[in-house]
């Protein structure tokens, strides 16, 4: 991996070294250069200094950084982190035709191959959306108020409900073109889950990924399903969405096959609808929380 970045960032150097007028200012990077280059990024993120002007780690006054200054240059540190590339730029343009993150598409792809091949997950898994925070310019920066940082990247993860870790995830590139990759919530998480298929494992998914066929395909790959329901489901029964005339903490349970329909009202006015293919009754964890009512 580190190989393959050294040698797309050699061939972008050699395309804008004209721009220099000084030579050894646009020198060829090397596998060295680079492994210390993410060496100090993770230093940097190690010690909360990622948000601080990139100038302050030179600094000789204590409020440097010492092993990134014995690393690399600060100009030298600038001009990698400019002009590093991830693809060969040469074909490009052609790729973009097809493929919107095709800058990065081999790097992601590799990383996820050794998360797969690194780590056996427990029977739980989540599949979720997280926004990883970013300001630069990119057509498919998303923008979503609810999150602290508010603009970003959109990754779709399947996460370890034990230990946190990500084992399989996809950027969310908006539209792609025809002929590409399908981002409708169901093909995400048939793809998510593809290295989990057939092992029995559950999987817990919010309701942006809900569509009624969902439960039934993953249970034909030998897979159970947790997840939220929003109200506007036409499949879902009229008096499982009222709340007038039910207690507070009250729920119903509905059964059709190996799929068990819960609806919750954990205060006035609201209900909470949950679709699960992992129980077949209508038992409550009584401890857990306050004393609840069980319908």
């Amino acid at each position: 991996m580190i190989e393959h970045i050294v040698f797309c960032t050699n061939i972008y150097i050699d395309k804008i070294k004209s721009n220099f007028t000084r030579e050894r200012d646009v020198a060829h990077t090397t596998t060295r250069e680079i492994k210390g280059l993410l060496g100090c990024l993770y230093m940097i993120g190690a010690i909360k200094c990622g948000h601080r002007n990139a100038r302050d780690l030179w600094k000789l006054d204590g409020v440097g950084v010492d092993i990134v200054s014995c690393v690399t240059s600060e100009k030298r540190f600038e001009f990698l982190l400019r002009f590093i590339r991830f693809d060969d730029i040469r074909g490009r343009e052609e790729r973009k035709k097809f493929d919107k993150i095709t800058h990065v598409r081999w790097l992601f792809e590799s990383f996820i191959l050794q998360c797969k091949q690194s780590y056996s997950l427990s029977e739980f898994v989540t599949i979720d959306e997280k926004l990883q925070a970013f300001r630069g310019r990119c057509s498919f920066r998303q923008y979503i108020p609810s999150k602290p940082a508010k603009y970003g990247i959109k990754i779709f993860a399947m996460v370890d409900n034990i230990s946190y870790f990500t084992s399989n995830m996809e950027i969310y590139a908006e539209k792609q073109p025809d002929g590409c990759i399908d981002n409708s919530p169901k093909n995400v998480v048939h793809r998510l889950i593809q290295p989990i298929r057939n092992t029995g494992r559950n999987v817990t998914i919010d309701n942006w990924f809900t569509s009624a066929p969902l439960a039934d395909e993953l249970l034909n790959q030998k897979l159970t399903l947790l997840r939220t329901l929003r109200k506007n489901k036409t499949q879902i029964p009229q008096e499982f969405k009222i709340t007038k005339n039910r207690p507070v903490f009250s729920s119903y349970f509905g059964f059709s096959g190996k799929k068990v329909l819960v609806s919750y009202k954990p205060k006035n006015n609201k209900i909470v609808l949950l679709l699960s293919t992992m129980h077949n009754d209508n038992l409550i964890d009584s401890s857990t929380g306050a004393a609840k009512n069980q319908t």
